[in-house]
């Protein structure tokens, strides 16, 4: 079902934050966030996200290629930036990846869950029905959050990245079907719902 945006949410501190699609208005908090993140979380990037001209790309994206997510305070400060990226033509147009990167003061406050839930949403939207994550071997957090959902290791590549910090890692695709993440979803959803109405 489609969204409407602006989407406030609640986080497990009781923080909100608002959830919206990119746009033009966010381009120097976007590499005020990305400037903001740890050095060991930006060397596992595929990009160097500390450039800012690599960060203005982002802005002029195709978005029927790329559709990109961000949490937003209400001070206007992004805390959370997630992508879903497709290929229009060939084999894998049913196959959509999702990228999500958290501002560190936001981590184990479900902000990551949601963004991936509009991700699903997104990725339902246009038809996909298989959606992708690739991480590095040393993610062992990223990991643990995306099998959480059901995602699963389907291919393993070894040594095929270099980090920003000189060294080789094994790129860990996993993977799950658009249909199975919404069941996921919706069952996240009811755990809570239960878990709060027994308090």
């Amino acid at each position: 079902m489609a969204s409407t945006y602006p989407k406030q949410i609640t986080l497990r501190s009781g923080a909100r934050v608002d959830l919206r699609p990119l746009d033009s208005r966010d381009t120097q908090p976007l590499i005020d966030f990305f400037a903001g993140l740890p050095a060991e979380s930006t060397q596992f990037l595929k990009h160097n996200v500390c450039d800012p001209d690599v960060v203005r790309g982002f802005l002029k994206s195709d978005p029927n290629s790329i559709w990109a997510i961000v949490a937003v305070t209400a001070d206007g400060i992004i805390v959370g930036d997630a992508t879903l990226h497709m290929t229009q033509l060939g084999w894998r147009r049913h196959v959509g990846e999702v990228r999500v990167v958290v501002a560190t003061e936001y981590h184990k406050q479900g902000l990551a869950t949601q963004l991936i839930r509009e991700l699903v949403n997104q990725a339902s939207l246009k038809e996909l029905r298989k959606l992708k994550a690739e991480i590095l071997d040393s993610q062992t957090g990223a990991r643990r959050a995306f099998e959480r959902l059901g995602f699963v290791e389907e291919a393993r590549l070894k040594q095929h990245a270099l980090s920003f910090d000189g060294h080789l890692h094994d790129i860990v695709i996993l993977t799950n079907t658009v249909d199975d993440l919404w069941q996921k979803m919706q069952d996240l959803i009811s755990d809570m719902e239960y878990a709060r109405d027994t308090y």
